[in-house]
């Protein structure tokens, strides 16, 4: 029941995911469900970034079910986790090179969205 209720809270669970755009065809979201990912490509979102590390938080969905159900609705998607002691520069080379091929819209999503936000502006001052 918990998480059913943080998912409501974070966007999951029903309605459009709550997203904010950074550019025209970059936008950044909080933790994103396996079932989110319908709702991601019901809303024009061709491609997935996660931003979270796996095991940051408990009951929290792993990259490989997220990026499983990506799949299922057709997203491209990568992983680049932002934790402690990430090398910004590469993590923000990882994203140029997946932004050179991968089909926009893009939605990257970590838990709150600052990280992505974050590795976004990175390559874009």
């Amino acid at each position: 029941m918990f998480s059913s209720l943080l998912q409501k809270i974070s966007g999951g669970g029903g309605g459009q995911l709550r997203t904010r755009q950074l550019a025209e065809d970059y936008w950044v979201a909080g933790q994103l469900y396996p079932e989110d990912m319908e709702k991601a490509r019901e809303q024009g979102f061709r491609s997935i970034v996660c931003n979270r590390p796996d095991d940051e938080a408990p009951n929290q969905p792993t990259y490989l079910e997220v990026s499983g159900a990506a799949e299922e609705q057709g997203l491209e998607h990568i992983y680049i986790p932002i934790g402690p002691g990430t090398d910004f520069a590469e993590a923000g080379q990882e994203l140029i090179d997946f932004l050179a091929e991968a089909p926009r819209p893009v939605l990257a999503y970590c838990r709150s969205g600052n990280r992505s936000t974050m590795l976004w502006r990175s390559i874009n001052m």
